[in-house]
């Protein structure tokens, strides 16, 4: 089974939320304590949610907080990457690395979980890993693998990495929320309950990362500027919170994954657009083909 019209709505909305706090967030000094701030408010504006759903649910498994709590963790690092990446290199560059990569992770730990996609999928899935490799270049003369070992591919390679994590994390803790639930309450409220609790277990591993006398200054900063990263944390949550309804409507996480790279060609397109990144044919090229392989997995 594929994913409905429903689901895949709700992702499409995301992508554009996604792609705009990314840009929020680079048109700042993105850090680690950035995101903690944003990820902190959204999780402690949910967490009486949160809270008040787990009073609901019948027994959950040790399997689940420690899920909840790898999630966190996940996120943590998918966070710091991108933070990291955003300092050294354009967001038309960092973005399409960070969020194209998950998508045939994903598929390759579903496929080792058990879980079968055919060949389109696969098809749409390995055009979009092209197409992120095309991204860093300039001219089509320039390829080797040595381009893509640098800083800012590395953090985003990081955080690509993070992504997987916390989505196959959170697939796994929303079955077990969900089964514990039973028909208490709607997917909508298993979706942003859940969302406040990790967004503040996130928020909690960010601040512990930020301990440090860097991280406690560039916190102390970042609280002179409150009003963007609740803002930046708004459209995070909001973002997040319509990806895990989807995810509680779709068998298979790896097309929720794959659909949310939408985001890619719109957060490209929004870094020259609004902040006058320069574009080169390659690049472009790479977000065509990231479309290409959206809608062979899409329409599989």
């Amino acid at each position: 089974m594929g994913i409905s019209i429903t689901a895949a709505s709700l992702v499409l909305i995301s992508a554009f939320l996604h792609a705009g706090w990314n840009l929020l967030g680079k048109s700042r000094t993105p850090s680690p304590a950035f995101f903690c701030i944003a990820t902190l408010s959204v999780g402690l504006l949910l967490l009486p949610l949160g809270l008040w759903v787990l009073l609901q649910a019948q027994s959950l498994p040790r399997a689940f907080w420690l899920l909840l709590l790898a999630s966190g963790f996940f996120q943590m690092i998918y966070m710091g990457g991108l933070a990291l990446a955003y300092q050294r290199a354009d967001i038309s560059l960092v973005y399409p690395i960070a969020r194209a990569l998950p998508v045939l992770l994903v598929a390759l730990a579903t496929v080792l979980l058990g879980q079968i996609l055919p060949w389109q999928a696969w098809l749409g899935m390995l055009l979009v890993t092209i197409g992120c490799l095309l991204v860093p270049l300039v001219y089509f003369r320039q390829w080797h693998w040595s381009v893509y070992w640098r800083a800012d591919c590395a953090w985003a390679l990081v955080a690509a990495l993070g992504t997987v994590g916390y989505s196959l994390a959170d697939k796994g803790a929303l079955l077990y929320l969900e089964e514990a639930l039973g028909d208490a309450v709607t997917p909508a409220v298993v979706a942003y309950s859940y969302l406040g609790l990790q967004f503040f277990v996130s928020g909690v591993w960010l601040l512990c990362g930020c301990m440090s006398r860097v991280g406690r200054g560039q916190l102390l900063e970042n609280l002179r500027d409150l009003k963007v990263g609740i803002l930046t944390g708004l459209m995070m949550g909001a973002t997040y919170g319509l990806v895990l309804l989807a995810m509680t409507m779709t068998e298979n996480v790896s097309y929720v994954v794959a659909l949310r790279q939408l985001s890619i060609p719109l957060g490209v397109g929004f870094a020259i657009w609004l902040l006058g990144e320069p574009a080169h044919r390659p690049q472009l090229l790479g977000v065509g083909l990231v479309c290409a392989g959206l809608i062979a997995v899409s329409l599989r």
